[in-house]
Protein backbone atom coordinates (compact mmCIF):
# COMPACT_ATOMS: atom_id res chain seq x y z
CA UNK A 1 0.00 0.00 0.00
CA UNK A 2 1.30 3.66 -0.91
CA UNK A 3 2.68 5.81 1.66
CA UNK A 4 -0.30 8.14 3.18
CA UNK A 5 0.69 11.62 1.52
CA UNK A 6 1.56 14.70 4.05
CA UNK A 7 0.79 17.68 3.74
CA UNK A 8 3.79 20.32 2.88
CA UNK A 9 6.01 21.18 6.08
CA UNK A 10 3.89 24.51 7.92
CA UNK A 11 1.05 23.58 5.97
CA UNK A 12 -1.54 21.64 8.29
CA UNK A 13 -4.19 19.17 6.90
CA UNK A 14 -7.29 21.44 7.91
CA UNK A 15 -5.43 24.27 6.35
CA UNK A 16 -5.10 22.34 3.29
CA UNK A 17 -8.46 21.04 3.03
CA UNK A 18 -9.86 24.59 3.54
CA UNK A 19 -7.44 25.46 -0.21
CA UNK A 20 -8.77 22.51 -2.02
CA UNK A 21 -11.99 22.83 -0.90
CA UNK A 22 -11.75 26.22 -2.12
CA UNK A 23 -10.31 25.91 -5.42
CA UNK A 24 -12.73 22.88 -5.96
CA UNK A 25 -15.15 26.24 -6.37
CA UNK A 26 -15.36 28.64 -9.71
CA UNK A 27 -15.10 32.25 -7.99
CA UNK A 28 -17.27 34.98 -9.51
CA UNK A 29 -15.42 36.59 -12.39
CA UNK A 30 -12.79 38.92 -11.90
CA UNK A 31 -13.03 38.42 -7.98
CA UNK A 32 -9.15 37.95 -7.90
CA UNK A 33 -6.12 39.54 -9.46
CA UNK A 34 -2.48 38.10 -9.78
CA UNK A 35 -1.22 39.83 -12.87
CA UNK A 36 2.13 41.12 -11.03
CA UNK A 37 2.86 38.20 -9.72
CA UNK A 38 3.90 36.41 -12.51
CA UNK A 39 6.46 39.25 -13.00
CA UNK A 40 7.11 40.22 -9.50
CA UNK A 41 8.44 36.11 -8.06
CA UNK A 42 12.10 35.89 -9.21
CA UNK A 43 11.67 32.67 -10.51
CA UNK A 44 8.20 33.42 -12.47
CA UNK A 45 10.15 36.40 -13.81
CA UNK A 46 13.67 34.32 -14.77
CA UNK A 47 10.68 31.66 -16.43
CA UNK A 48 8.28 34.65 -17.98
CA UNK A 49 11.38 36.22 -19.96
CA UNK A 50 12.82 32.94 -20.81
CA UNK A 51 9.27 32.04 -22.46
CA UNK A 52 9.21 35.46 -24.34
CA UNK A 53 12.61 34.61 -25.79
CA UNK A 54 11.45 31.15 -26.86
CA UNK A 55 11.10 30.01 -30.65
CA UNK A 56 10.05 26.57 -29.38
CA UNK A 57 6.94 27.92 -27.82
CA UNK A 58 4.00 30.48 -28.48
CA UNK A 59 3.15 30.92 -24.59
CA UNK A 60 4.29 33.59 -23.71
CA UNK A 61 5.02 35.68 -26.99
CA UNK A 62 4.99 35.24 -30.80
CA UNK A 63 7.82 33.76 -32.55
CA UNK A 64 10.48 36.05 -34.01
CA UNK A 65 9.20 35.72 -37.65
CA UNK A 66 5.51 36.30 -36.79
CA UNK A 67 6.84 39.06 -34.89
CA UNK A 68 8.38 41.14 -37.78
CA UNK A 69 5.25 40.41 -40.14
CA UNK A 70 3.06 42.09 -37.23
CA UNK A 71 5.76 44.97 -37.03
CA UNK A 72 5.65 45.39 -40.86
CA UNK A 73 2.11 45.54 -41.13
CA UNK A 74 1.71 48.19 -38.59
CA UNK A 75 4.20 50.08 -40.48
CA UNK A 76 2.25 50.04 -43.45
CA UNK A 77 -0.97 51.12 -41.68
CA UNK A 78 0.81 53.77 -39.11
CA UNK A 79 4.42 54.78 -41.03
CA UNK A 80 6.17 54.56 -37.39
CA UNK A 81 9.20 57.34 -39.37
CA UNK A 82 9.08 59.92 -37.39
CA UNK A 83 6.46 59.15 -35.08
CA UNK A 84 6.49 59.08 -31.43
CA UNK A 85 5.20 55.76 -30.45
CA UNK A 86 4.59 53.88 -26.79
CA UNK A 87 4.76 50.34 -26.54
CA UNK A 88 2.80 49.24 -23.45
CA UNK A 89 3.41 46.19 -21.75
CA UNK A 90 6.71 46.23 -23.87
CA UNK A 91 8.48 43.16 -21.85
CA UNK A 92 11.98 42.45 -23.48
CA UNK A 93 10.98 44.76 -26.20
CA UNK A 94 10.67 42.60 -28.67
CA UNK A 95 8.18 44.90 -30.67
CA UNK A 96 9.66 48.23 -29.71
CA UNK A 97 13.35 47.54 -31.09
CA UNK A 98 11.53 46.60 -34.57
CA UNK A 99 9.00 49.52 -34.26
CA UNK A 100 12.36 52.12 -33.66
CA UNK A 101 14.00 50.05 -36.49
CA UNK A 102 11.44 51.57 -38.74
CA UNK A 103 11.95 55.10 -37.53
CA UNK A 104 9.54 55.21 -34.81
CA UNK A 105 10.73 57.04 -31.70
CA UNK A 106 9.61 54.41 -29.23
CA UNK A 107 8.93 54.67 -25.49
CA UNK A 108 8.52 51.36 -23.92
CA UNK A 109 6.32 50.67 -20.85
CA UNK A 110 6.10 47.89 -18.05
CA UNK A 111 6.30 47.28 -14.64
CA UNK A 112 9.16 43.95 -15.11
CA UNK A 113 12.40 45.37 -14.04
CA UNK A 114 13.89 42.03 -15.16
CA UNK A 115 12.30 42.12 -18.80
CA UNK A 116 13.41 45.77 -19.04
CA UNK A 117 17.00 45.00 -18.34
CA UNK A 118 17.12 42.95 -21.12
CA UNK A 119 15.19 45.21 -23.14
CA UNK A 120 17.85 47.88 -22.17
CA UNK A 121 20.88 45.68 -23.39
CA UNK A 122 19.92 45.33 -26.93
CA UNK A 123 19.99 47.84 -29.18
CA UNK A 124 18.51 51.12 -28.13
CA UNK A 125 18.39 53.62 -31.07
CA UNK A 126 15.34 55.85 -31.23
CA UNK A 127 14.32 53.76 -27.68
CA UNK A 128 13.42 54.72 -24.27
CA UNK A 129 11.98 52.61 -21.74
CA UNK A 130 10.58 53.47 -18.34
CA UNK A 131 9.88 50.74 -15.63
CA UNK A 132 5.84 51.85 -14.62
CA UNK A 133 2.69 50.44 -14.38
CA UNK A 134 0.92 51.56 -16.82
CA UNK A 135 -2.14 51.77 -14.55
CA UNK A 136 -1.38 54.35 -11.94
CA UNK A 137 2.10 55.60 -12.76
CA UNK A 138 2.30 59.04 -14.71
CA UNK A 139 4.04 58.86 -18.31
CA UNK A 140 4.85 61.34 -20.47
CA UNK A 141 1.98 62.23 -23.30
CA UNK A 142 1.77 63.71 -26.86
CA UNK A 143 2.11 60.35 -28.34
CA UNK A 144 1.58 59.89 -31.79
CA UNK A 145 0.61 55.78 -31.74
CA UNK A 146 -0.14 53.67 -28.89
CA UNK A 147 0.54 50.14 -28.76
CA UNK A 148 -0.69 47.08 -27.00
CA UNK A 149 0.59 43.79 -28.21
CA UNK A 150 -0.25 39.83 -27.26
CA UNK A 151 -3.65 39.90 -25.55
CA UNK A 152 -2.48 41.65 -22.54
CA UNK A 153 -6.10 44.19 -22.52
CA UNK A 154 -7.83 40.68 -22.26
CA UNK A 155 -6.37 40.06 -18.66
CA UNK A 156 -7.99 43.30 -17.10
CA UNK A 157 -10.84 43.48 -15.72
CA UNK A 158 -13.59 45.79 -17.13
CA UNK A 159 -13.35 48.41 -14.70
CA UNK A 160 -9.24 48.26 -15.58
CA UNK A 161 -10.05 48.49 -19.18
CA UNK A 162 -11.87 51.76 -19.28
CA UNK A 163 -9.10 52.76 -16.84
CA UNK A 164 -6.64 51.83 -19.43
CA UNK A 165 -8.43 52.97 -22.68
CA UNK A 166 -8.77 56.59 -20.68
CA UNK A 167 -4.92 56.82 -19.70
CA UNK A 168 -4.45 55.96 -23.49
CA UNK A 169 -6.77 58.53 -24.19
CA UNK A 170 -5.01 60.92 -22.71
CA UNK A 171 -1.57 59.96 -23.93
CA UNK A 172 -2.36 60.08 -27.63
CA UNK A 173 -2.13 63.65 -29.26
CA UNK A 174 -5.39 64.86 -31.35
CA UNK A 175 -5.70 62.20 -34.11
CA UNK A 176 -3.71 59.50 -32.06
CA UNK A 177 -3.74 55.36 -33.49
CA UNK A 178 -3.80 52.81 -30.78
CA UNK A 179 -3.00 48.88 -32.19
CA UNK A 180 -4.25 46.17 -30.17
CA UNK A 181 -5.09 42.78 -30.52
CA UNK A 182 -7.69 40.47 -28.46
CA UNK A 183 -8.68 36.97 -28.61
CA UNK A 184 -11.52 36.77 -30.85
CA UNK A 185 -14.58 34.15 -31.42
CA UNK A 186 -12.21 31.09 -32.63
CA UNK A 187 -10.17 31.22 -29.22
CA UNK A 188 -13.55 31.37 -27.36
CA UNK A 189 -15.18 28.25 -28.99
CA UNK A 190 -11.11 26.55 -28.42
CA UNK A 191 -11.23 26.57 -24.69
CA UNK A 192 -12.95 24.11 -22.31
CA UNK A 193 -13.52 23.24 -18.84
CA UNK A 194 -10.70 20.74 -17.58
CA UNK A 195 -8.66 20.31 -14.55
CA UNK A 196 -4.87 18.68 -14.22
CA UNK A 197 -2.60 17.83 -11.42
CA UNK A 198 1.51 16.87 -12.18
CA UNK A 199 4.44 17.12 -10.15
CA UNK A 200 6.50 20.18 -11.44
CA UNK A 201 3.73 21.27 -13.91
CA UNK A 202 4.66 22.68 -16.61
CA UNK A 203 7.98 21.40 -16.42
CA UNK A 204 9.43 23.55 -13.41
CA UNK A 205 7.87 26.56 -14.34
CA UNK A 206 6.21 27.68 -11.36
CA UNK A 207 8.77 26.44 -8.88
CA UNK A 208 13.02 25.97 -8.41
CA UNK A 209 11.97 22.83 -5.99
CA UNK A 210 9.81 20.56 -6.11
CA UNK A 211 6.49 21.13 -6.04
CA UNK A 212 2.81 19.82 -7.35
CA UNK A 213 0.62 21.82 -9.56
CA UNK A 214 -3.13 22.02 -9.91
CA UNK A 215 -4.51 23.73 -13.47
CA UNK A 216 -7.84 24.21 -13.44
CA UNK A 217 -10.08 26.00 -16.34
CA UNK A 218 -13.12 27.71 -16.11
CA UNK A 219 -15.53 28.84 -19.23
CA UNK A 220 -17.75 31.64 -18.07
CA UNK A 221 -20.02 31.11 -21.21
CA UNK A 222 -22.41 33.75 -20.92
CA UNK A 223 -19.41 36.83 -20.22
CA UNK A 224 -17.24 35.55 -22.39
CA UNK A 225 -14.58 34.63 -20.10
CA UNK A 226 -12.21 31.67 -18.75
CA UNK A 227 -10.22 31.46 -15.96
CA UNK A 228 -6.70 29.46 -15.89
CA UNK A 229 -6.01 28.87 -11.91
CA UNK A 230 -2.70 27.23 -10.65
CA UNK A 231 -2.60 26.09 -7.87
CA UNK A 232 1.14 25.42 -6.50
CA UNK A 233 2.16 23.06 -3.68
CA UNK A 234 6.03 23.84 -2.70
CA UNK A 235 7.10 22.32 0.73
CA UNK A 236 7.05 25.53 2.68
CA UNK A 237 4.34 27.52 0.59
CA UNK A 238 0.91 27.65 -1.60
CA UNK A 239 0.15 29.97 -3.55
CA UNK A 240 -2.06 30.70 -6.88
CA UNK A 241 -2.16 32.19 -10.12
CA UNK A 242 -5.45 33.68 -11.95
CA UNK A 243 -4.94 34.20 -15.59
CA UNK A 244 -8.15 35.52 -16.89
CA UNK A 245 -9.65 36.09 -20.28
CA UNK A 246 -12.24 38.17 -22.07
CA UNK A 247 -12.81 37.05 -25.26
CA UNK A 248 -14.42 39.33 -28.22
CA UNK A 249 -16.54 39.28 -30.95
CA UNK A 250 -15.95 42.86 -33.63
CA UNK A 251 -19.00 44.75 -31.84
CA UNK A 252 -18.28 44.03 -28.46
CA UNK A 253 -14.52 45.15 -29.38
CA UNK A 254 -16.11 48.06 -31.24
CA UNK A 255 -18.56 49.15 -28.54
CA UNK A 256 -15.73 49.09 -25.65
CA UNK A 257 -13.36 51.42 -27.66
CA UNK A 258 -16.44 53.44 -28.71
CA UNK A 259 -16.88 54.47 -24.94
CA UNK A 260 -13.77 55.46 -24.17
CA UNK A 261 -13.36 57.67 -27.04
CA UNK A 262 -12.09 55.83 -30.19
CA UNK A 263 -12.78 54.89 -33.49
CA UNK A 264 -12.29 52.02 -35.20
CA UNK A 265 -10.21 52.04 -38.26
CA UNK A 266 -9.68 49.06 -39.56
CA UNK A 267 -10.30 45.56 -38.08
CA UNK A 268 -8.54 42.39 -38.83
CA UNK A 269 -8.06 39.02 -37.68
CA UNK A 270 -4.75 39.72 -36.15
CA UNK A 271 -2.22 42.72 -36.06
CA UNK A 272 -0.49 41.18 -39.01
CA UNK A 273 -3.28 41.95 -41.85
CA UNK A 274 -5.23 38.61 -41.92
CA UNK A 275 -8.64 38.99 -43.14
CA UNK A 276 -11.26 38.68 -40.12
CA UNK A 277 -13.68 35.72 -40.32
CA UNK A 278 -16.44 34.88 -38.09
CA UNK A 279 -14.22 32.03 -36.15
CA UNK A 280 -11.11 34.13 -36.33
CA UNK A 281 -8.85 33.34 -32.94
CA UNK A 282 -7.40 37.07 -32.68
CA UNK A 283 -9.05 40.11 -33.92
CA UNK A 284 -6.55 42.86 -34.67
CA UNK A 285 -7.65 46.48 -34.05
CA UNK A 286 -6.94 49.78 -35.34
CA UNK A 287 -8.44 52.87 -33.45
CA UNK A 288 -8.50 56.78 -33.74
CA UNK A 289 -8.58 58.78 -30.44
CA UNK A 290 -11.76 61.12 -30.94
Amino acid sequence: MPAPVEPPTGVSYCTMIEQLREISQRPAPWSVSTVKELWTRPHLAQQMLKYHLSQDTDHSSRKIAEIDRIVAWLDSQLAFSGKRVVDLGCGPGLYSRRMAKFGGLVTGVDFSPNSLQYARSRDMHNMEYIEADYLEDDLPGGFDVAVMIYYDFCAMAPDKRQLLLGRIHSLLAPGGKLAIDLYGPGSFEAVDDHIEIEEQLMFGFFAEGDYVGIHRTDVYEDDWLSLDRFFIVEEDQTWQIFNWAQYYSPESAAAELAEAGFMVNAMTGGLDGEPLEDDSKTIGVIAERI
